[in-house]
């Protein structure tokens, strides 16, 4: 048995536990893989085939609807996962040669903090013990633009955010927090590409022009209301993923 068909096994046998990045030594971690983490904490969905009367899609707390729901937060409490996960950003970023250039790892509020401080972590044991990490705190409006202190204009920044929807969210937001942060003085070196663990967008550029890198995408729509959606034009019901037996109804149940 393939290590990756091992892997898979130990998932589904709810096993998710006894994971550990030697697991995954040598390779990537598989998009499928990736799903089974994902579905065995329940946080993962997408609409199978084409828009239809007896399959209902979601309804998100923004009111939007969406052929795909995932929630990474729900996964990203655990610190095992955040190590699984951590190690799969820095393994692209020695293929990109600069895993050892990151002086500072900088991710958003609330999400990504535990994944942008455990890529700092691995980055300070296997390259430099002064790799810092940053977090950006949210405004009023609940967007990641504060950064409490000044980053050395001459250090050298890596963003990170567990999850993208579009090129002017929070990634983008986060790294703008990251050019402004010092100021009317200069502000440090940031790598291109920003990385994301998740890619659930059709952009691949920030809102500056700027590359995004993702660990894991997935083709997955959102739409303004009812009028846009093609999914209710099918005669598909909109619902709230979490609420009552909605998660099951998504699945087929």
């Amino acid at each position: 048995m393939k290590r990756s068909e091992q892997v898979l096994w130990l998932i589904k046998k709810g096993r998710v536990f006894e994971l550990s990045p030697a697991d995954f030594a040598g390779r990537s971690m598989t998009k499928e893989e990736f799903i089974a983490i994902l579905n065995y904490f329940g946080v993962f969905w997408q609409y199978q085939g084409k828009p239809r009367a007896d399959a209902p899609h979601a309804f998100l707390k923004s009111e939007k609807h969406s052929n795909g729901f995932i929630v990474c937060d729900d996964v990203l409490q655990y610190p095992a996962m955040c190590t699984l996960f951590a190690c799969e950003i820095v393994k692209v970023l020695e293929e990109m040669g600069v895993a050892e250039k990151v002086d500072v790892v900088v991710s958003s509020a609330y999400s990504a903090i535990s994944l942008g401080w455990e890529v700092a972590r691995i980055l300070s044991q296997e390259y430099n013990l002064a790799v810092e990490y940053r977090r950006v705190e949210k405004d009023e409006k609940g967007n990641p633009t504060k950064i409490r202190t000044p980053i050395d204009p001459e250090k050298t920044v890596l963003v990170i955010n567990e999850l993208m929807t579009t090129g002017g969210g929070s990634t983008w937001e986060t790294k703008k927090a990251v050019q402004e942060c010092n100021g009317s003085n200069p502000a440090p070196k940031i790598i291109d590409p920003a990385f994301v663990l998740v890619h659930r967008s059709q952009d691949w550029k920030l809102a500056d022009g700027s590359d995004v890198r993702a660990i894991f995408h997935f083709n997955i729509e959102n739409f303004p209301d009812k009028e846009h959606c093609p999914y209710c034009k099918a005669g598909s019901e909109a619902i709230k993923p979490k609420i009552g037996n909605n998660w099951a109804c998504l699945h087929g149940a």
